[in-house]
């Protein structure tokens, strides 16, 4: 039943197994069924929206399936259960915004992969690769998530290709997220085509809802509007209160982009009564991001930063508060325009530039978590791009020639190839074109103990490795005078929590 979407009929046979194992001459086999039956209520629970009831009985089926370990091992194969548990647990986290213990559940997961005689090992080893992607993602890391994407692809294509649909669709997320709508297209088209065979309603409801975003990126508006009023359905039909949500957001973002802003800010401030303020965490910061957009374009400029606000409230990671603050600062830019007084207008470009300045430098001190190759490049040439074309005209407009110098020296200032302390970075050496023998660049690490840059990635294509570099230095451009934008490095640092230049410093000229 809940394979086929039919949830509220599952909850309902579930709870009456779950009550009959409540006696008090209770064995093992009755524990390992309640064990059974409690996960998959929560399940139900997590497809309804209900998160807190969700991970409540989540944990009180984890606590049965213990009990049944202790009386009588894994003789009814209770640890896989408690692992599919585990993982479920953590995606329930995931979506709660309780993103560190999520990673610690699914890790904790992990480190039982190598029990003796485990059932269905890959396919738990496929649900871990694939549980902490989503994490990754949600946390901004988009590199780490797509190396853990490609590793739970690689399982699953060895297993069962059903379930090569959740990995497609993950890749197709990140690539969205990293500007290559080629290969988000590619990625979701064939989620969809093995979420449509796998017959899992949930799966088919998602898959849907991806294309009809990946529609909406690329300007096809009339598909992406057709989509998005299919994965709503299906979402309504199942009961998947939090996919539901996620498709509304979808719509009224597509009657943003065709020119109802009016629609679009009814229907996001309408759906955003109805959600539940502890549980769709990620559904009400992209609903409050868009009704600010809303506002925005209707000239309600006070209405679209107290939205921008309240989705900062909800965002995490360094990605989203950059990508919400690059719209306040846009929407301040215009707000601007519209000023009567020249004091107005000159506050509200001081405003801006405030915002759009850190952005920037968050910006492109993120591209650091991606290895060398095309994903990192095209981060600066198109996601970093709209932070550094705002920052530079706002400079202009305010006649700040000392900025723009300073802009200028910044965005040629190029960041180093090598890492001063590289950790836990694995070299996948590509084998079709072994231009340095395995063992040579084995040497080189052991014997420098940094990372060639040509096994970081460079040599032969790109590669999967997850490369960390030190922070670039800071730059001098007059000789005797600070460093380019240290001030604003140095806020936006605090603004965002990561480091984005060392305390060194070099010369320009």
């Amino acid at each position: 039943m809940l394979h086929a979407g039919r949830v509220d009929e599952a909850a309902v046979v579930l709870a009456e197994v779950v009550a009959l194992t409540r006696v008090d001459d209770v064995d093992a086999e009755g524990l390992d069924m309640r064990a059974r039956a409690l996960l998959n209520l929560a399940a139900a629970h997590e497809f309804r929206g209900d998160l807190v009831g969700a991970l409540r009985t989540a944990d009180e089926g984890l606590a049965a399936a213990s009990d049944a370990l202790a009386l009588i091992g894994d003789e009814r194969a209770t640890r896989t259960v408690q692992l599919n548990g585990m993982l479920a647990r953590a995606q329930t986290l995931t979506q709660m915004d309780r993103l560190d213990d999520a990673l610690d559940g699914i890790a904790a997961a992990e480190a039982l992969l190598d029990s003796e005689d485990l059932d269905q090992r890959e396919l738990l080893r496929f649900s871990v690769h694939n549980a902490r992607t989503a994490v990754l993602i949600m946390t901004g890391r988009l590199q780490d998530a797509e190396d853990e994407a490609q590793r739970a692809l690689a399982v699953a294509l060895s297993v069962g290709p059903a379930l090569a649909g959740h990995a497609y669709a993950n890749l197709g997320v990140i690539a969205q997220r990293t500007g290559d709508d080629a290969a988000a297209r590619e990625y979701l088209q064939l989620a969809h085509q093995a979420q449509e065979l796998s017959g899992d309603a949930t799966s088919r409801q998602h898959a849907v809802e991806n294309l009809a975003r990946a529609a909406m990126q690329e300007g096809r508006m009339r598909e992406a509007e057709a989509l998005f009023r299919q994965a709503a359905d299906l979402a309504r039909q199942i009961g998947l209160t939090t996919r539901l949500a996620a498709s509304r957001t979808g719509l009224a973002a597509v009657l943003l982009q065709s020119g109802r802003a009016s629609a679009a800010a009814k229907a996001l401030r309408a759906l955003l009564d109805e959600l539940d303020s502890e549980a769709a965490v990620h559904e009400r910061l992209e609903a409050y991001s868009f009704l600010g957009d809303a506002e925005s374009t209707r000239n309600r400029y006070t209405a679209a930063d107290e939205a921008y606000r309240a989705a900062l409230e909800l965002a995490r990671s360094p990605h989203d508060r950059g990508r919400i603050n690059l719209r306040r600062a846009e929407m301040h830019a215009e707000w601007a325009s519209m000023s009567i007084t020249p004091r107005s207008r000159l506050t509200r470009l001081e405003k801006a530039r405030d915002l759009a300045i850190p952005v920037l430098l968050v910006t492109e001190a993120l591209r650091d978590g991606f290895a060398p190759g095309v994903t990192r490049e095209r981060w600066s040439l198109q996601v970093a791009a709209p932070a550094r074309e705002l920052a530079f005209r706002l400079a202009r407009t305010l006649g700040d020639s000392a900025l723009l110098f300073q802009l200028i020296e910044n965005a040629a200032a190029s960041v180093t190839l090598r890492a001063d302390a590289p950790t836990d970075v694995a070299v996948l050496l590509p084998f079709e074109r072994p231009s340095i023998p395995d063992d040579a660049v084995e040497r080189d690490v052991r014997d420098h103990g940094e990372l060639p840059a040509a096994a970081a990635g460079l040599l032969g294509g790109e590669g999967t490795a997850s490369v960390r570099f030190a922070p670039p230095p800071r730059v001098v451009a007059v000789p005797g005078a600070e460093p380019v934008l240290d001030e604003w490095i140095r806020a936006a640092e605090a603004e965002y929590g990561i480091p984005l230049r060392s305390e060194t410093t070099v010369p320009a000229w």
